[in-house]
């Protein structure tokens, strides 16, 4: 007997929900897609959606949960396996750049979702703000056991080209400038080395 998604149970409904959700409003934009839309291509009748999501802000905050949790899962997988923090940098930049040229690719999502929603859908803009503290906040964990002077302010600048490999890779439809990505932050990295060293 075939799983058809009308036939899930419990957590599983939610789950198939905010796959399809994630992956709509990722390629479509979160204003374009339509409860709807997420009920036809899910399989999911109305009611169950709205027992799990009464409305579709939350919806689009579970989406959002999903792609910040799958996020740092890749991070906290590269920091196992990189206990330097040279090279956990070095690793943790490679795997964004590969992601920011990537063919279908569409740009960092808490990014494109923020610029969708005025400062009244507070609830929305303020998930996608936390995803970029939380960003910001291991960035500065990161710099600081490089052991350079103002390693907040490195933190910031990288913090500041990985978001803009994400949006002009975005653009691309593969490849493109987000490929120099850790070619830039290596010369901000050198520069802050530079800046510490004792003159002679």
């Amino acid at each position: 007997m075939s799983d058809k998604p009308r036939q899930l149970r419990g957590t599983a409904v939610r789950d198939r929900l905010i796959d399809i959700a994630t992956e709509l409003f990722y390629v479509n934009g979160v204003r374009a897609v339509g409860i709807d839309e997420v009920i036809r291509r899910s399989g999911i009748s109305k009611a169950s959606l709205y027992r799990w999501f009464p409305s579709k802000d939350d919806l689009v905050v579970a989406a959002l949960q999903r792609r910040d949790d799958l996020f740092w899962t890749a991070w906290d997988a590269v920091a196992r396996e990189n206990p330097d923090p040279r090279d956990e940098l070095v690793a943790q930049l490679s795997w964004m750049r590969d992601l920011a040229t990537s063919a279908g690719y569409r740009g960092c999502v808490f990014v494109n979702t923020a610029a969708e929603f005025d400062s009244d859908q507070s609830r929305i803009r303020e998930r996608c703000l936390e995803h970029e503290e939380e960003l910001r906040r291991r960035l500065r964990g990161l710099t600081a056991r490089l052991g350079v002077a103002d390693g907040d302010r490195l933190a910031d600048r990288i913090h500041v080209v990985i978001v803009g490999a994400f949006a002009v890779g975005g653009v691309y439809p593969a490849g493109g400038p987000a490929g120099q990505l850790l070619d830039l932050v290596d010369v901000l990295v050198r520069a802050a080395v530079s800046a510490s060293s004792p003159i002679a």
